[in-house]
Order: structure tokens, then C-alpha cells, then sequence
């Protein structure tokens, strides 16, 4: 008679690996039993559940009771231990830019600071994680440093809240500084920014040309109210025995003499506003005011079409060496 034998063996859990451990809580916090295990990839974050409830509802829904709510990118081992997926990308790592979320939210015993190199991944986990407090800190920091940085950063930090689906305030913050960039570097970067956004760029731009060119206009104005002495007063003759003739040059009244020829000597566009002036330039057919509402001569055409050939030239050169 043959016997068989079954031998069972008992589940084991996994063991995970852990390489390195992060610790969020306060010693109340182990004494009221609140604390969570989250895992990001090889990493162990111990966190409070009550704070990090308080200030991500993404991490409020995850900690619910209801198991039935799927929350995207994180699944439950256990009692009160979690794996999530931060972010797809790899660099940083994963583990790193969840530490830095934790501690932009959490004060362990402070709340980190927001930096340069930490922006962009705090914006795209605030908007991950649910956490409005972060969110209105990035677009803080935002609005209160852009102006301080180059055109390039700005235009990143712009991207950035485009895509990150930032408030529309925090757009208009970035833009003044986005439009120092040259025309070149806008049109090279132009894929960075909406169409709108980059018409509404070239639009200030052209109109800050309009206000320089007026500016110049008026210096140069200023410029040409001079006075000189000399022998004799070419308006009038007049002439002192011992001393010389002042005369005076006014370009607003086109004349030029001494006290005697004429008494108002005042500029004209001082006493005015500066915006009732304007800049011309002068083609055959004659002054052409240069600001936003006059459209150009139609003897401008050959050059704007020059203008625009060469711009399709480029953006042709640019399509071939992406193909290439």
C-alpha cells in the first residue's frame, strides 16, 4: 500500500528592501497611533497621517477608510502601509522628490524652503498630490523672484505654469520678464509658450519699440533747445559794446534770436503730455507715425515680405535639423 505525504509550508511575506528611511513623525504622533509607512520604490517614509490629511486630499482620500475610491498610482500592503508612484520621472529620483514634497508641507520643524531647483517638481506634485498650500507657495515664489532672473528662466518658470496648469496670475507674473527676451529667442523657444501667449509678446514688444522711439524723439527734441553768445543777434542785429549777445534756438517755434526777438523760449513738449507725441519715420510718400493703430505704407511691403521670408527660411532649417 502506497502512502503520499503533503507538506504544506505557511505564506511568507516578502521581505522588501529597504534603503533608506525617512522619519516624519512626532513623539504624539506615536502615541496616538497615526503614523503611516509610505514606500517610494526602495525608499521608507514614516509620516502622520492627521498632517499629511490636512494639507493633500489626495493623501486624505488615500487614508480613508473606503477602499472602494481608487486614488491613481498607489496601492495598500497593509494596515497602514502604502506604495505610491511620485512621478515618472527619473531625475531626480522618485524618492528624493517625494522628500522634498514632504518637507515643503510638513514642519519637521520647519517647512523647507523653495528654491530654483526645486520648483518645478513641487509644482508638479502639488498639482499631483492635490496640496493647494504648496501650490499657492510655488506661484509665491514665483510672482516674488521672476523678475530677478534672466529671460530664460522666466520663459522655463512660464512653461512650467502652462503645464502644470498654474493660475492664470501666475502666467501674467512671468510674462514682463519673458518679454526682455530677443525676438530670436522667442521665436526659437516658441514651442515652449501658446500661440496666444507669444502673439501677446510680440504685441508688448512692439509697443515698447513705439515708446523708445518716442522717447529718443524727445530727447533729441530736448537736445536741440540750446543757447549760445555771439557778436550780433542774427534776428534783430542787436549788439552790445562790451559784451556779447546771448540768442537762443527754439525748434518748437523754428526760430532762433535773442531775449529781445522773442520772450517765450519754453518747450513746447515739456508743457505737454507725453503721450499726445509720437514717433514718424519718413518714406516717399511721406511722415509715417510709428504707433499702434496706423498701419504701415504700402511701400513697406517689400520689406515686411523680406522680413517674413527669412523667418520661414529659418523655422524650415530648424523642422530639418529636428528631422535630422
Amino acid at each position: 500500500m502506497i502512502k503520499f505525504l503533503f507538506c504544506f509550508r505557511s505564506p511568507t511575506k516578502k521581505i522588501r528592501q529597504v534603503s533608506k528611511v525617512y522619519s516624519y513623525l512626532s513623539p504624539q504622533c506615536q502615541h496616538e497611533g497615526c503614523s503611516a509607512t509610505i514606500f517610494v520604490e526602495d525608499t521608507k517614509f514614516l509620516v502622520c497621517k492627521q498632517q499629511l490629511s490636512h494639507v493633500s486630499d489626495y493623501f486624505r482620500s488615500l487614508f480613508m477608510a473606503n477602499r472602494s475610491i481608487p486614488i491613481s498610482g498607489a496601492s495598500q500592503n497593509s494596515l497602514n502601509e502604502y506604495s505610491i508612484v511620485v512621478s515618472s520621472f527619473t531625475h531626480p529620483p522618485p524618492a528624493l522628490q517625494f522628500k522634498w514634497f514632504l518637507e515643503s508641507i510638513i514642519q519637521a520643524p520647519i517647512l523647507r524652503d523653495i528654491t530654483d531647483d526645486t520648483l518645478e517638481a513641487l509644482m508638479r506634485l502639488s498639482k499631483r498630490f492635490r496640496a493647494q498650500g504648496l501650490e499657492m507657495r510655488c506661484a509665491r515664489y514665483i510672482k516674488e523672484n521672476v523678475n530677478k532672473k534672466s529671460p530664460m528662466v522666466a520663459l522655463c518658470w512660464l512653461n512650467w505654469a502652462l503645464k502644470h496648469k498654474f493660475d492664470k496670475a501666475t502666467h501674467d507674473a512671468c510674462l514682463p520678464r519673458v518679454a526682455t527676451s530677443s525676438l530670436n529667442c522667442l521665436e526659437e523657444h516658441r514651442t515652449m509658450i501658446t500661440e496666444k501667449l507669444l502673439a501677446d509678446l510680440f504685441a508688448a514688444k512692439l509697443r515698447a519699440v513705439y515708446a523708445q522711439a518716442v522717447n529718443v524723439f524727445q530727447t533729441i527734441h530736448t537736445m536741440d533747445h540750446f543757447y549760445m553768445d555771439v557778436d550780433r543777434c542774427p534776428r534783430c542785429g542787436r549788439q552790445r559794446e562790451q559784451n556779447r549777445v546771448r540768442i537762443y534756438v527754439s525748434p518748437c517755434k523754428r526760430t532762433i534770436g535773442c531775449e529781445r526777438c522773442f520772450r517765450d523760449r519754453d518747450c513746447d513738449i515739456i508743457s505737454r503730455d507725453p503721450g499726445s507725441y509720437q514717433a514718424f519715420y519718413r518714406c516717399s510718400h511721406g511722415l509715417i507715425p510709428l504707433n499702434d493703430h496706423t498701419p504701415d505704407c504700402q511701400c513697406q511691403v517689400s520689406l515686411l515680405a523680406t522680413q517674413l521670408s527669412d523667418l520661414c527660411l529659418e523655422q524650415n532649417d530648424t523642422n530639418d535639423r529636428e528631422n535630422n
